[in-house]
């Protein structure tokens, strides 16, 4: 359920549903559903998804930068513990 609500926020904001941060998006949308679940009549839940729909859109990434200045490497780290050789 998170997923669609996701896709169709951003369907509203013509992005791609990558932009949208996944973790902020969850508690935000978790957040609103148990309060609106708990606080509100039935009538009125339409009008706070669409208010929360508005909202989520604070939660829009800027796109991806298509080129990295540094290529990725991956650093060697040292071992706490002595390597045994077999030749020993």
């Amino acid at each position: 359920m998170i997923r669609l609500e996701i896709t169709r926020i951003a369907e509203e904001a013509k992005v791609p549903p990558c932009r949208i941060s996944f973790t902020t998006a969850l508690r935000y949308i978790i957040d609103e559903w148990l309060w609106t679940s708990t606080t509100r009549s039935p009538g009125s839940v339409p009008a706070k998804l669409r208010a929360m729909r508005q909202n989520i859109r604070r939660f829009i990434l800027p796109p991806r930068r298509s080129e990295r200045r540094y290529p990725r490497a991956v650093c060697m780290s040292k071992t706490r513990y002595p390597i045994k050789s077999k030749n020993a």
